[in-house]
This record gives structure tokens, sequence and C-alpha cells, in this order.
């Protein structure tokens, strides 16, 4: 049995060895990849304080006159700074913005009692304001990713003059209808299918809202695992291989992205779920909008189905468009990543220049 143990610890050992060093290697080579060049660019990393709390940004540009770009991540407490790597040819066009919100990432922790929606508007105003100022830019793109784009509609209907254009990846609409829908998806597949579990399970929890995190698992685990009859979504391997050969990311900032991600949840849930409705709190938007949606998004809080239902509804007089990822899910960025792109430089950035 010693022997045994001795055995297990020592190829626990060899593993843990091996996967720093092919970390080290994969690292460098996406360094090499990504490298700016030094004349006109910028990559800087730093750490700043917005709404009294410390946070971390990553700015990166082939040319430092180009337009600005500011990513506001998922989540909420999901960063998007580790996955930077894989949309980087846009920095050669815009100067990116990557932000560790409050709380995410590099920027946890952060008080759990700041951390509601108006605070993370009122960072990302802060932020925005600062960036425009540095630069000397009158305006930036904004852009936002599920979470973020609940965060990203509210600050470009309030903030319409410092913004080209509005981006909403994986659009937040209303969270709880966007529940019910997915809700009645789920309890439909079951009954077709004939799956007496499933179709008990959800019966029993009933529709939603939910006073418990366990009964909004129950109803995402069948909402999951139907959705995925047709496809196939982004896993945890497919994340941590991506992340895994940033440069930019520490062991230490995977750790607390992974506290960050917890604590952020726990604490937002609520208000995100159920108080927030952007059909009725962003009914209008006075820049350019552009929806990019997965065709297979069927994230319980953020389906497609509602983002094109809250498109049908905005009021958007410089004009909106809904464009649609058909091999996606929730992350077209990273699913897609060559169209995205596409969009962004070919799209948006020539409709507003």
């Amino acid at each position: 049995m010693k022997r045994l143990m001795v055995w297990a610890f020592a190829i626990l050992l060899l593993f843990a060895a091996a996967l720093i060093v092919f970390r080290i290697f994969a690292q460098q080579r996406v360094a090499k990849q990504i490298a700016i060049p030094p004349q006109e660019g910028i990559h800087s990393l730093e750490k700043l304080r917005l709404g009294g709390a410390d946070q971390w940004i990553l700015i990166r540009g082939w040319n430092r006159t180009k337009p600005l770009l500011l990513f506001v991540h998922g989540g909420p407490g999901f960063p998007e700074m580790p996955f930077a790597h894989v949309n980087a040819d846009l920095e050669r066009d815009f100067v990116v913005v990557q932000w560790d919100q409050r709380g995410a990432g590099k920027s946890y922790p952060a008080p759990n009692d700041s951390l509601d929606v108006e605070q993370f508007v009122s960072d990302t105003r802060e932020l925005s304001a600062l960036l425009l100022k540095r630069f000397g830019a009158q305006k930036l793109f904004l852009v936002g990713h599920s979470w973020g784009s609940l965060i990203g509609a509210l600050v470009a209907a309030r903030d319409p003059d410092k913004f080209f254009a509005y981006v909403g990846i994986s659009q937040f609409a209303d969270a709880l209808e966007s529940e019910r829908t997915m809700y009645r998806f789920a309890l439909q597949q079951a009954e077709r299918t004939s799956n007496a579990r499933a179709s008990h399970e959800l019966k029993q929890i009933g529709s939603p809202p939910y006073e418990s995190m366990r009964n909004f698992r129950t109803m995402k685990k069948w909402v999951n695992r139907f959705g995925e009859r047709d496809y196939q979504p982004m896993g945890r391997w497919q994340f941590a291989r991506l992340a895994f050969a940033s440069p930019i990311y520490s062991w230490r900032d995977f750790a607390n992205l992974a506290w960050g991600a917890r604590t952020s949840f726990d604490e937002l849930w609520r208000e995100v779920f159920y108080k927030v409705n952007l059909m009725r709190d962003a009914p209008r938007i006075d820049v350019p909008v552009y929806f990019l949606e997965g065709r297979h998004d069927r994230l319980v809080t953020t389906s497609a189905a509602m983002a094109e239902r809250y498109f049908d509804a905005l009021d958007a007089p410089r004009g909106k468009q809904l464009i649609w990822f058909e091999k996606s899910g929730h992350w077209p960025q990273l699913e897609e990543p060559e169209k995205f792109r596409a969009v962004l430089i070919e799209q948006v950035l020539k409709d507003t220049q």
C-alpha cells in the first residue's frame, strides 16, 4: 500500500511538472504570435482605481492612434482577458482594452457589498471617460458579452455621446422571461422524448422565478441536455485549453478567476435574473447597435430567442443590425473568431468611420 502511494505521488509530481513545462512553451508560442510592434504600438497591463476598487486593464494595439474598443466581459465574474489572444488580430485595427471587472480575475477580491448592477455601470462609465481622456479621443467602441451586454446596453443608453457604436454579444434582455422560455423548451422536449425523469423534475420545480439556486440548476441542467442534441457547446476543457496558453494570466489569476466567478454569481444572481429588464430599462440606444447572436445559444438567462425579441423592440434611431453566428452558442467570439473579427472590422468599423 505504501509503495502504491509513493508511485501515485511520483506520477502526480511528474504530471504537474509536465503541465508547468507545457504551459511555459504554450505561453511563449502565443506571446510570439501576438507580439505588438514596439514603434507605434502599445502593450500595457495596468492597475487603476474605479469606484474605490483596484481593477486591472490590458491595453493592446499595433497603432495607438487607432479607435479604442472597450470589452466588457460576461459572467458575472468571468473575464475575457485570458482569451484575448484568440482575437489578437483585432489589435491591428483597434486599440483593444480588456478589463477584469471588480471582483473578477486579476481584480479579485472586491467588497461584496459593492457588487451590484449600478456599481458596474458606474465603473464602466468611469473607465470609458478615463480612456477617452488618456488617448485624446472623442468616442470609443463598446462591446459587451452576456452579463457584460447588460452593463454595456445600460451605459450606451445613458452616455451615447461617448460611443461610436454598441456591440452586444449574446445580448442580455430579460433574464426572467428568458428563463421561462427555456423552461418551456425543456419541458416540451422532455414530454416529446418521453423522458419521465426530466418531466418529473421540471414539473416539481415549476416555472421560474426560483428562490433556490438548486431549482435554477435543475432547470439549467435539462435545458443544456436537450439543447446539446443538435449542438455541442464549448466545454470546460476547451475554455481551459485556450486560457492555459494566455501569457497574461498567472496560476494565481486563474485561482482568483474561479473564486471571483463564484462570489460574483452568488452576490448578483437574484438582482440580475429577476430585477433587470432591458426592454424596460434601456428601450432606446442612440448609437449604431449590433447584436451578435449564436444560433444555438440557449443559455437560460440570455437566450438568443430573448435577444431577438429585445432587438425587435429596441428603438435605435442610428440603426441596428442582428447578425447570426450559425455555428455558435453562447460564445461566438471564441467559437467563430474569424467571423467575429470580420464583423467588427468590415461592418462595425467601416459603418461608423
